[in-house]
């Protein structure tokens, strides 16, 4: 049967506006794909009590001991994951928090920063599954903004953050850089 030249082109046309077609959508679709990884990690908070207080627990902020409360950083990933350790400039200030009082006022909690006389990047290394248990004391080591005025005893929001910056030790030790926020927490806070 023979086929006009019309009806190749036509044919052609079809052909090659579906292959392009495909072509772009499979861009758009891979490029989607590689902008959105999900971390590696979670991350919670463990006030200090929890089945007593009105608001699911408490935490405490004052000048000197006050009781610590945790922060849980869960690998949960199927590969070993490192991060900073606490005590070098890459992991000192990896963890912060959002405080938001009852009235609606937010107030971002994190440490000091920190003149280091001796200073080396080092990582724990943190199994699937498994997790890094941070200690925090909110003391005179941290610092809020804006100033957080005192009041004995109040009620607010809490969310923690973990957030690492992109460094050139950072890709050299393999360490997840990105910004990781938990849910948010209603605690009391006390100050003291």
């Amino acid at each position: 049967m023979p086929t006009s030249k019309k009806a190749i082109s036509a044919l052609c046309v079809v052909v090659a506006f579906v292959t392009a077609c495909h072509s772009q959508k499979g861009t758009a679709s891979s490029k989607a794909a590689l902008g959105v990884q999900k971390p590696p990690f979670s991350l919670s908070v463990v006030p200090q009590t929890s089945h007593e207080e009105p608001f699911g627990g408490s935490i405490e902020m004052a000048h000197n001991k006050p009781r610590e409360f945790f922060v849980v950083l869960t690998n949960v990933s199927p590969e070993t994951q490192p991060v900073w350790e606490y005590w070098n400039s890459w992991g000192y200030q990896n963890i912060s928090f959002e405080l938001t009082t009852a009235n609606g006022k937010k107030f971002v909690v994190s440490r000091n920063q920190e003149g280091f006389t001796r200073n080396f990047p080092s990582t724990f290394l943190i199994g699937p599954g498994e997790h890094q248990v941070y200690a925090i004391r909110l003391d005179e080591w941290w610092e809020t903004h804006p100033s957080l005025p005192k009041v004995a005893e109040t009620s607010i929001t809490l969310k923690a953050t973990y957030e690492v910056s992109p460094t050139a030790e950072a890709t050299q030790y393999h360490v997840w850089t990105g910004h990781l926020e938990s849910r948010n927490y209603k605690l009391t806070l006390r100050q003291w």
